[in-house]
């Protein structure tokens, strides 16, 4: 079961740390974020899942994991 996009997604320019630091423009995973067609392949990850069962993730927090554990050579 997908849940339904988040109308209150921050952008990274919003983000801001417990410290009050904002995110860096010039980070390599903001500069990717602003890249990826997100609404696209939220599309494709949707049609994958069930309907039933316990609610999954954000497809976002899915991807957006899956990228980054490809990138840097990390394994499950």
């Amino acid at each position: 079961m997908i849940r339904e996009k988040n109308p209150n997604q921050l952008k990274f320019e919003a983000f801001k740390t417990p410290f009050e630091a904002q995110m860096n423009k010039n980070n390599r995973w903001v500069k990717l974020a602003e890249m990826i067609p997100w609404e696209e392949l939220i599309i494709v990850y949707s049609k994958r899942m069930s309907d039933f069962g316990r609610p999954a993730l954000s497809p976002r927090i899915a991807i957006g994991a899956l990228i980054i554990k490809t990138t840097l050579g990390l394994s499950d």
